[in-house]
C-alpha cells in the first residue's frame, strides 16, 4: 500500500488542501462543546452574567461590602467605583434604580476585585431566615445596621463565613458570586432576562457560524479526497493497462484473463476506497482524537473513565483483526475464480448447450459462489460486531460520565456545562478511535489489492526495445531466419530447432505440418510476440531485436488464426491499422478480401455496427473482414496464421488470386500458415515442419517428389488428379 501512496505526489497541492480543510473542520467542531458549556453555565444558570466583578452596586450593598474589607482592599474598592447621585439622568437607562436611590458604578480599571467574593458570600448567608432568627432581627437591613454598630458581631460573622467556605474551591466562590450578582443587578433595575437572551443569542450565533464552517470544510475535503482517490485509481488503471499491452505471450501465461480483469477493476476499486478513507478518516481521526484528548485532560478527575473505554475498544479491535486479516487475501482469490468460471461459461455457452451440461455448469458456479459467499459472510459478521459493541461502549461511557459528573456537580467541583463538554470531548475521542479502526479494517484488504496490482506492474517484460534502435530499410527487403531455435521459458526441449530460410519481396512462403509442429510459433517470432532463443531473424540485414517493436509491427499485417473484431462498425475495424484510410482504400481491401459483396448487401454498408467479438457476423465473414483490415494497412509483410481455414474453397481461391496480384503490385512478402494443401500449393516456398524441425523445403512440385511428410498430408486431402500426378 505504501507504493500506492507514491501516486499522491502528483496531487500534493490537493493533499495539503485536504489536510488544511480537515484541520479546520476539527477546530470548528471542537469549539462547539465549549460554546454549549457557556450557554448552559453562563447563559442559563447565571443569566448571561460572565464577569464576577460587579459593574454597579446599590448604595446599601456598597456600604455592606465595605464592612468586610481590610484597609488595603477598601482602598482598591473605593478607587474602582464612582458614586452616582440619585436622579442622575446619565445612568438612568442602564440602571433605572438611580431614579430613587444612590448607586456606585465601576470605573474602567484593571484592578483585581476577587476579594469581593467573600463579602458577597456573607451577604447571601445573612439573607437566610435562620440567620435572622439567630440574631433576633426581622430583616436583613436591621442585621446590616446591627453589624455596623457592633464590631464583635462582625468578627463572629466573618469567622462563621470562613467556617462555611473552608471546603469551597475557587469555582464554588465564583459560582456563588455570579448568583449574587444576578440578585444585585435585579435590584439595580437591570433587565436580567434581556441580558440572558442576548448572551444566548450571541453564543448560539457563533455556534451556527462554527457549524457552517465545519460543513464547508467537510464538503471541500470530501470532494478533494474523492478527486485524488479517483485520480490515483485512473493512473493505476492506466499503468496496468499499458503494462499489459507490453506483455508478450510469456507474461500472459503468468496471469489468467479473469485475474487481469479482476486486478484492473475490483482490486483498483478497493485501493480507491481505501485511499478515500485514508485521506478523510486517517487525517480526521488523529486531528480530532488528539485535540479532543488534549481538551479532556483539563478534567483530570474524570479522565480515567475514558482510559478504560479505550482499553476495551483496543482489545476488541485486536481480536477482530486477528480473525479477519487472513481472510482478505482469500477473498480476492475467490473473486478471480468467480470471474474465471463466469467468463468461461459465457464464452462457451453454445458448447455447454450443445452437450446439455447446463446443470453441471450451474453446480460449478454454485460451488465457487458459495465459497466466496461463506468467507464474505464470516468477515462481515466479524466487522459488524464492531459497530454495535462500540455503540454499547459509548453508551456505557456516557452513562458513567453523567453519573460521576453529577456527583462532582453536587460537590460543587464541576459545572453542568463542563460535564456536558467533557462528555462531548470523550465521545469525540472514542469516535475518532473508531474511525481510525475503520481505516485499519479496510487497509489490509487494500494492501492485498495493491500487492496484486503491483504484481502486474513489477512483472519484468522479456521483450524490450533496444537502447540504440536501428532503422529498417524503407523498401521491402529479404527476410532471413538464420539457424533459429526457440524454447518456451522453463521448458527443457526446443519447440523449434535450426530453422533456416530466406524469403524475398513479392514471394509467398507457406508453412504446413501436423498439429503442434510449431507453425504458429514460428510466424509469431517475426513480430516478436516471442524472441528467438538462439539464432537471428533479419529484415534487410537488420536484426529485428535491434529495431523498435512499434516500427517492426508497423511493417506487418497480422491476421490471426481466430478472426477478432472489435465493437464499433465495419469502418472502424477497417481503420484500426490506418486511421486515415480513405473510402477507396477500404473498398479495395474489401474487394481483395472477398468481403465487398456481403458488406454491400448490409443495410448500412461499412457503417454496419459490429457487436463485441463480432458475434453478429459469421465466422467466414469475420475472417474476411480481419484480412481486409490488414490489407487496408498496406504493410510490407503479411502473416496469415491459418487464416483461410474458415473460408470455402471458392472464396479461398478467389482471395488468393486477388492477394497475389496485390503482392506483386506492392512488393510485399507473405507468410502463410496452412492446414490445407490447396491453400498453399502455389506458394513460392513451402516449409514442412514436424516436431519443430524442418523436414521439407521447396515448391509444391519439389516436395511432392522428395518429402514424405508433405506427400502424406497432400494425399490425405487431395486426389492424385487434383495434385497433378496423373
Amino acid at each position: 500500500m505504501l507504493r500506492t501512496l507514491k501516486y499522491l505526489k502528483s496531487y500534493w497541492l490537493y493533499v495539503l488542501l485536504i489536510i488544511g480543510t480537515i484541520f479546520g473542520q476539527v477546530q470548528f467542531e471542537l469549539a462547539l462543546p465549549a460554546y454549549m458549556s457557556n450557554i448552559i453555565t453562563n447563559g442559563i444558570q447565571y443569566s448571561g452574567i460572565t464577569d464576577s466583578q460587579p459593574v454597579a452596586l446599590t448604595e446599601n450593598t456598597y456600604n455592606f461590602v465595605s464592612l468586610f474589607l481590610n484597609d488595603e482592599q477598601k482602598s482598591v474598592f473605593e478607587n474602582s467605583y464612582t458614586f452616582v447621585q440619585q436622579g442622575d439622568q446619565t445612568y438612568l437607562t442602564s440602571y433605572p434604580v438611580v431614579e430613587n436611590q444612590n448607586i456606585y458604578v465601576k470605573n474602567k480599571t484593571t484592578e483585581n476585585l476577587d476579594f469581593l467574593q467573600t463579602p458577597f458570600l456573607i451577604q447571601a448567608m445573612l439573607q437566610q431566615p435562620q440567620m435572622l432568627e439567630q440574631f433576633h432581627v426581622s430583616s436583613p437591613q436591621e442585621l446590616y445596621t446591627l453589624i455596623s454598630t457592633t464590631p464583635m458581631m462582625k468578627d463572629k460573622i466573618i469567622e462563621q463565613a470562613k467556617t462555611m467556605t473552608q471546603g469551597f474551591t475557587e469555582e464554588n466562590l465564583h459560582s456563588q458570586m455570579l448568583v449574587q450578582l444576578k440578585t444585585e443587578y435585579t435590584s439595580l433595575g437591570i433587565n436580567v432576562e434581556n441580558l440572558q437572551n442576548r448572551y444566548i443569542f450571541h453564543e448560539g450565533l457563533l455556534m451556527i457560524l462554527l457549524t457552517l464552517g465545519s460543513v464547508i470544510c467537510a464538503i471541500i475535503s470530501s470532494y478533494l479526497s474523492s478527486k485524488v482517490a479517483t485520480g490515483v485509481s485512473r493512473r493505476l488503471r492506466e499503468d496496468v493497462f499499458c503494462r499489459v499491452e507490453e506483455f508478450c505471450n510469456e507474461e500472459f501465461s503468468k496471469f489468467s484473463t479473469a485475474s487481469l480483469i479482476t486486478r484492473t477493476t475490483n482490486d483498483i476499486q478497493q485501493i480507491q476506497q481505501v485511499l478515500t478513507m485514508m485521506l478523510r478518516l486517517m487525517l480526521f481521526a488523529p486531528f480530532m482524537g488528539l485535540t479532543s484528548l488534549f481538551k479532556v485532560l483539563k478534567y483530570k478527575n474524570m479522565v480515567f473513565l475514558l482510559g478504560y473505554a479505550i482499553i476495551i475498544i483496543t482489545l476488541l479491535l485486536v481480536i477482530t483483526f486477528a480473525l479477519t486479516l487472513p481472510k482478505f487475501k482469500t477473498i480476492q482469490k475467490f473473486v478471480d475464480r468467480l470471474n474465471l468460471v463466469t467468463r468461461q461459461q459465457l464464452s462457451g455457452m453454445l458448447v455447454v448447450r450443445a452437450f446439455n451440461n447446463q446443470e453441471h455448469e450451474e453446480k460449478l458456479f454454485d460451488e465457487v459462489n458459495k465459497d466466496i459467499t461463506k468467507i464474505n459472510i464470516f468477515v462481515n459478521k466479524a466487522m459488524t460486531t464492531i459497530m454495535p459493541t462500540m455503540q454499547f461502549v459509548l453508551s456505557v461511557v456516557s452513562v458513567l460520565i453523567i453519573w460521576y459528573g453529577s456527583h462532582q456537580i453536587d460537590l460543587g467541583t464541576m459545572q453542568i456545562g463542563d460535564m456536558l463538554a467533557f462528555l462531548q470531548y470523550a465521545i469525540h475521542v472514542l469516535i475518532s478511535f473508531l474511525f481510525f479502526s475503520m481505516v485499519f479494517i479496510m487497509l489490509p484488504r487494500g494492501s492485498v489489492s495493491s500487492k496484486r496490482v503491483f504484481e502486474i506492474l513489477d512483472t519484468e517484460v522479456q521483450i524490450h526495445d533496444p537502447k540504440n534502435p536501428k532503422q529498417l530499410p524503407s523498401e521491402s527487403s529479404p527476410i532471413v531466419f538464420d539457424h533459429v531455435y526457440f524454447q518456451y521459458p522453463h521448458a527443457q526441449e526446443y519447440v523449434l530447432e535450426d530453422i533456416n530460410f530466406t524469403v524475398k519481396p513479392q514471394q509467398t512462403i507457406a508453412f504446413i505440418g501436423s498439429t503442434g509442429s510449431g507453425k504458429s510459433t514460428l510466424v509469431n517470432l517475426l513480430p516478436r510476440f516471442f524472441d528467438v532463443t538462439k539464432g537471428n531473424i533479419t529484415i534487410g540485414g537488420i536484426n529485428i531485436k535491434d529495431v523498435k517493436q512499434s516500427e517492426l509491427r508497423d511493417r506487418i499485417g497480422y491476421i490471426s488464426q481466430k478472426g477478432i473484431l472489435f465493437s464499433g462498425t465495419i469502418e472502424s475495424n477497417l481503420k484500426y491499422g490506418k486511421k486515415d484510410a480513405t473510402l477507396e482504400e477500404m473498398n479495395q481491401a474489401l474487394q481483395v478480401a472477398q468481403a465487398k459483396e456481403f458488406v454491400d448487401q448490409m443495410p448500412e454498408g461499412i457503417h454496419t455496427p459490429i457487436t463485441e467479438g463480432g458475434t453478429n457476423v459469421s465466422g467466414g465473414q469475420k475472417q474476411r473482414l480481419s484480412i481486409a483490415r490488414a490489407i487496408v494497412k498496406n504493410p510490407q509483410i503479411y502473416i496469415f496464421d491459418d487464416t483461410f481455414s474458415a473460408l470455402d474453397y471458392k472464396t479461398d481461391a478467389s482471395l488468393r488470386l486477388a492477394l497475389n496480384q496485390l503482392v506483386k503490385k506492392t512488393q510485399a512478402t507473405v507468410f502463410i500458415v496452412g492446414q490445407r494443401v490447396r491453400s498453399i500449393m502455389h506458394a513460392d516456398q513451402i516449409i514442412v515442419l514436424d516436431k519443430g524441425k524442418v523436414v521439407g523445403h521447396g515448391t509444391h512440385d519439389e516436395l511432392m517428389k522428395n518429402c514424405e511428410v508433405y506427400q502424406e498430408i497432400a494425399y490425405s486431402q487431395l486426389s492424385r488428379k487434383e495434385l497433378g500426378n496423373e
